[in-house]
């Protein structure tokens, strides 16, 4: 064994015969066995590559055959190495004694289908017979792998039996049947001489089957091109695959790129996109006070008993439906959505970059463009009820940053948020809420009509003064959404601000019947929202120009000189009109 060398054969080193630890010391081939190569399916194997691979076994197998071993007697493709440079060496050969344990017992049933039937035969009739292989034995085992090599499908193809069932159909061959064999159809696209040295090397009689040196002159035109030096050769085979790397190199960059635009989208709908970045450069994001921003609260009236009334599954499909109907809305505003519980569902514009006093504009036409879907939204498990919104907003200032390691959140603190709450839960169905603060910016900014609603008691705040936010001048609506669109850099549409994905698309309803996994708004051809009449109880109308600014206002309310002129409530009784 020691004497045996060649370079198609896996050279024996030694041997260590103490027990328990018997083992084989070979030759280490680093890039694995054959098996490995073919399973990798980032390796790509053209003709120049499998002419190459079979030449060495063939090679290998003739010195071996010619060798006083002369037989190997476990060919298969786990037995064939391949070194650094692809060479392929023929290992596991000689050395019976060692491994009649393991051959004896013959646990693996894959390992079995590269084992000629004359040889399966002999095991199964008496399983204490030692089976030594042949010559022509080895010469059925490279027919499979020749077959495997060309065919990249395993020893047998793809059939539907199992390994257990191939080696019964292989040992029982029916009189007046064919010997079961793999499915020469998987070898369509091989060379024709390919297909019939492998089925004469496969014969079911063994005197049938050629030798080596026979198979070696049948594969002669399977190396045609190649160089007949063999250095130049394996160099060519080493270019192939440094291209193929190459490519496979580029590949993996472009999925990880791919991946990674992936990982920062999901990023940034969780955070804002200046939080984000920061976070991604590793620095630490400090908490920041905002002067005014303006909130924005909403829930859903009779959501309790809803849910109650419903699988808990159709209550997530219909959170599902609304809030993507929502996101596709608030998309276009110049707002951040802080978060969503259960039916409640909170937005803020001013943060974290300020935008002067439009915060207070971007949220009341955003409340107004929510309350006109809502009308058209329709629940797919209740078709016949009407979603009834409950808005509330408010202008103050906040405390915003991010809070927590292992799932970051971008969190909002102060008064302001309280308020904002307080507003939408002492709000009323299908109506905007707007407290004094956000109604004073609202003015200045111009184009919003409202309807007072009275002195409304709201806990931890006492009496507060609040009005219902009607509508939007369509004058000014226009205005305002072609400034934001040259902030943007976006088209409008219909006074509305545009989204580029619906500028070819034509006027959808906002259904969760119609679209139950994405769902899209798109603004009618003249929307106007109409005033909103107030159906509570009348109540008397108070002067809030003439109100004291409370102490949680934001700077650019106590801006205001009129609303330091403090007066007595019987003078807020006198009665007013709705201002525009």
């Amino acid at each position: 064994m020691r004497d045996l060398r060649h370079d198609n054969l896996n050279s024996f080193i030694g041997a260590c015969t103490d027990p328990p630890n018997i083992c084989i010391v070979t030759e280490y081939c680093t890039r694995g066995s054959l098996k490995d190569i073919l399973e990798n399916e980032d390796v790509k194997l053209d003709n120049m590559f499998i002419a190459s691979l079979v030449g060495d076994i063939i090679r290998g197998m003739i010195y071996l055959h010619e060798s006083p071993v002369r037989v190997h007697g476990n060919l298969k493709m786990s037995n064939c190495l391949v070194d650094s440079r692809w060479v392929v060496k023929v290992a596991d050969f000689g050395l019976q004694e060692f491994k009649r344990e393991d051959f004896h017992t013959m646990s693996r049933c894959v390992g079995l289908l590269y084992c000629a039937p004359e040889l399966l035969r002999i095991s199964q009739l008496d399983s204490t017979v030692m089976v030594k292989g042949t010559q022509k034995a080895d010469i059925y085992s490279f027919g499979i792998i020749l077959y495997e090599l060309h065919a990249r499908h395993g020893p047998f193809g793809e059939p539907e039996l199992s390994a257990s069932e191939i080696l019964h159909h292989v040992i029982n061959t029916q009189p007046g049947q064919p010997p079961f064999r793999p499915q020469l159809e998987l070898l369509e696209n091989s060379f024709n001489f390919v297909r019939d040295c492998a089925v004469e090397c496969w014969a079911e009689i063994p005197e049938e089957r050629p030798d080596f040196k026979t198979v070696r002159t049948k594969l002669r035109p399977l190396r045609k091109g190649m160089k007949p030096n063999i250095f130049d050769n394996m160099m060519a085979m080493m270019e192939k695959y440094a291209n193929n790397l190459e490519a496979l190199v580029d590949e993996r960059t472009d999925q990880l790129v791919e991946e990674k635009k992936k990982t920062e989208a999901l990023l940034y709908e969780m955070l804002p996109r200046s939080v984000a970045e920061q976070l991604k450069r590793g620095n630490k994001v400090e908490a920041e006070s905002y002067d005014c921003v303006t909130i924005y609260f909403s829930d859903i009236v009779g959501f309790t008993t809803m849910s109650a009334e419903s699988t808990p599954l159709q209550v997530v499909d219909f959170l599902n439906d609304l809030y993507t109907c929502f996101d596709s809305i608030i998309e276009n505003y110049d707002v951040y959505k802080v978060e969503t519980i259960g039916d409640a569902y909170m937005v803020v514009s001013g943060l974290p970059i300020r935008n002067g006093e439009q915060h207070a504009a971007e949220i009341a036409t955003m409340s107004l463009h929510l309350l006109e879907a809502v009308k058209r939204f329709r629940i797919r498990h209740r078709p016949t009820d009407n979603l009834m919104l409950r808005i509330g907003i408010h202008s103050g200032p906040v405390c915003a940053g991010v809070v927590g390691l292992k799932m970051p959140r971008y969190c909002l603190f102060g008064d302001t948020v309280n308020t904002a709450s307080r507003m939408e839960s002492t709000g009323s169905p299908l109506r905007v809420h707007c407290s004094l603060e956000c109604k004073m910016l609202l003015e200045r900014l111009g184009g919003y009509t409202f309807a007072e609603r009275g002195l409304v008691c709201m806990k931890g705040k006492g009496e507060q003064l609040t009005y219902w936010l009607l509508g939007e001048d369509l004058i000014h609506r226009a205005r305002r959404s072609e400034e934001r669109d040259i902030r943007r850099h976006k088209p409008r549409l219909n006074g509305y601000p545009g989204r580029s994905s619906l500028k070819t698309k034509p006027p959808q309803r906002c259904s969760s019947l119609e679209s139950p996994k994405r769902l899209r708004f798109a603004v009618q051809r003249n929307p106007l929202l109409e005033a909103i009449a107030d159906a509570s109880p009348c109540r008397k109308p108070s002067h809030p120009l003439l109100l004291e600014a409370s102490s949680s206002s934001c700077p650019c309310i106590e801006q205001c000189p009129v609303l330091h002129q403090g007066i007595t409530v019987d003078e807020r009784s006198q009665p007013r009109k709705q201002t525009t």
